[in-house]
């Protein structure tokens, strides 16, 4: 009971963040939406509205990573061709992307509240997706079906155009559509091909 209590707290504050920004949302009105009284809010995180922001964008940013991961592991398979697999991905890291909107929108609007701690561990396991990729690319190689390249920059080009479709409907609501991002795909799969 404790942990969903703690788990409605952040998203309630997730979403209220997001809307209003991390000044504009009292603790008075996180707590009513809540429907909780505030010292009890105060006894899950006793360092109050930081303490929260810290919360939700930690706590999202491992599902998202956890999530990303496992459907990485699941599509990374040497057994696919090279333009499946990379479909894949970016259709999977696209949809993620554009289903945790909140979660982009309080990082770019809050990230001066965080610490650098925090910043380098948001960083640390961003990177984690593009570790994954740059295995299933040296693996690929090793078998022959693409060349040998940078993999640390070609996977960090890959997710970087990515990111910039996800940040382009997060900011502005302009949606790729599969044609684009089978062009896109079309695109890496042609350059790093023997």
């Amino acid at each position: 009971m404790a942990e969903e209590r703690r788990q409605q707290i952040l998203d309630i504050a997730k979403r209220l963040f997001a809307e209003k920004g991390f000044h504009a949302t009292s603790m008075r009105e996180l707590n009513k939406e809540i429907g909780m009284a505030e010292a009890l809010t105060y006894h899950y995180f006793p360092g109050g509205k930081q303490e929260i922001l810290k919360a939700v964008l930690q706590n999202t940013q491992e599902k998202r990573m956890a999530n990303i991961l496992t459907s990485f592991d699941s599509t990374f398979r040497s057994d696919v061709p090279m333009r499946d697999v990379l479909l894949n991905a970016i259709h999977g890291f696209n949809e993620r992307f554009m289903n945790d909107k909140e979660y982009f929108q309080i990082l770019i609007r809050e990230h001066n509240l965080m610490e650098k701690e925090q910043l380098e561990w948001l960083n640390r396991m961003a990177e984690q997706p593009s570790d994954a990729l740059i295995r299933f690319l040296k693996k690929r190689a090793e078998l022959g079906e693409i060349r040998q390249m940078d993999f640390e920059m070609a996977s960090s080009q890959l997710i970087s155009h990515a990111a910039i479709g996800a940040f382009q409907y997060i900011l502005f609501g302009k949606e790729r559509n599969s044609a684009e991002l089978e062009r896109m795909v079309d695109f890496y799969v042609e350059m790093w091909s023997v």
